[in-house]
């Protein structure tokens, strides 16, 4: 799936990212195996919870 292996170029795209995401797991009920959630979480941007 090209989705996984798209780096996003911003906060904004990374959430378009996720969200087109979600919507193709629900509308096909799959679900991700474990490096693509690895690949996944890698792509988000770290925040200050401060």
């Amino acid at each position: 799936m090209a989705i996984i292996n798209y780096k996003p170029k911003g906060e904004g795209e990374a959430n378009l990212k996720l969200t087109y995401l979600a919507a193709y797991l629900i509308a096909t009920k799959s679900t991700l195996s474990a490096k693509e959630m690895s690949s996944l979480l890698a792509d988000r941007p770290v925040r200050s919870t401060s």
